[in-house]
């Protein structure tokens, strides 16, 4: 145990397991205090990589992990000073860790003082199962550290567990229709290739043509699979011709040697600086590729290239200095000058180059 200022430690409500602090809980101390009565030391964690107050960089930090309302209440008395005990002897990763300080931080508030209600264990539940959609914390952890049953917490968690293996398979999906590799996808998604197997043999095409048939548009469709917008183009266009395809999509097919379109088509692709359309794209596939013939893509942007193979069963490689979340596919790849191969299986059958 250590006698510790509290000033140096830290409040951080992301890591509190309750909506708010209770001030009656802290008038209650400070009366205690009043009349001699002692209180267990409370309980903090030394961190680093903890984000600053404008969240621009990190710094150190002294966070409390179990004691805030006693904290305020030796304040309110003007005691400048608290007892505590650390959690873990070393300092942690802040950003490595925040789930694991969350659940210590809950678990030591279920057994004393103002203990977490139910509907704070819930919210603890949700914001774990939020922010860590590949479940390395189980929910049987889950209910052990909160000290709740199991069923609980898949009532609590349930809708979001969902939502995220929805987001995942249809990530999935996308990327084994792109030509990744099982065992790329794996390592991508953190899953075993067995599951991933799994997911991509199970994927159902059929749903999408009786919602269309119920007389839903695509829209609707991809938001009632989770899944993006292309992807779910993609499936209901799947085993048809590439001129089949240039029908359905409204494109209509240009058989001369130029070609001029208005604008871009929304669907596919982000709306990203340099955008081209993607009925661009698909002529160029049209002329110059068959399906399952591979196209690279050294300069993916805003992923119109990924959008258009998948469409037209084109297995793609793309890359780009900047990468962001909602473009699996697209992967991050630094050009050296001199280097004359890419970090792709086989050689290209078309390489798109557009640069910004």
């Amino acid at each position: 145990m250590k006698i510790i200022k509290i000033k140096d430690l830290t409040w951080d409500p992301s890591i509190y397991p309750r909506t708010t602090k209770s001030q009656q809980t802290i008038n209650a101390y400070a009366e205690a205090l009043e009349i001699g009565a002692q209180f267990p030391p409370i309980k903090i964690q030394r961190v680093f990589n903890y984000p600053d107050a404008d969240g621009n960089k990190t710094t150190r930090a002294t966070i409390i992990l179990d004691g805030n309302h006693r904290c305020d209440a030796f304040q309110e008395k003007g005691i400048e000073e608290i007892p505590a005990i650390e959690w873990q002897d070393q300092p942690l990763d802040y950003q490595k860790n925040r789930i694991s300080l969350l659940l210590e931080s809950a678990q030591s508030n279920i057994s004393h003082g103002d203990r977490l209600s139910t509907n704070d264990k819930k919210q603890v539940a949700r914001d774990i199962a939020l922010s860590d959609p590949e479940c390395h914390v189980r929910e049987t952890d889950l209910a052990e550290k909160l000290g709740v049953s199991q069923q609980s917490i898949n009532l609590w968690v349930s809708d979001i567990r969902a939502r995220q293996r929805t987001s995942r398979d249809s990530t999935i999906i996308r990327l084994a229709r792109l030509g990744w590799t099982q065992e790329k996808i794996s390592d991508k998604v953190g899953l075993s290739q067995n599951r991933i197997s799994e997911i991509i043999g199970n994927t159902n095409i059929g749903n999408i043509d009786t919602l269309l048939s119920q007389g839903h548009d695509m829209e609707y469709i991809a938001r009632h699979f989770q899944m993006d917008l292309p992807l779910a183009w993609a499936l209901k266009l799947h085993g048809k011709t590439d001129q089949e395809k240039f029908k359905e999509l409204g494109w209509g097919l240009r058989t001369w040697d130029q070609w001029y379109f208005n604008d871009c088509d929304q669907r596919f692709g982000e709306d990203w600086p340099g955008r081209i359309p993607a009925q661009l794209i698909a002529h160029a596939l049209y002329y110059y590729t068959k399906p399952n013939d591979l196209v690279l893509d050294p300069m993916a942007g805003g992923a119109v290239v990924p959008d258009t193979c998948l469409l037209f069963e084109r297995r793609c490689q793309a890359f780009d200095l900047a990468v962001h979340d909602r473009r699996p596919e697209i992967e991050y790849h630094y050009w050296e000058p001199g280097t004359k191969t890419w970090p792709i299986a086989r050689k290209p059958d078309l390489i798109f180059m557009d640069p910004p």
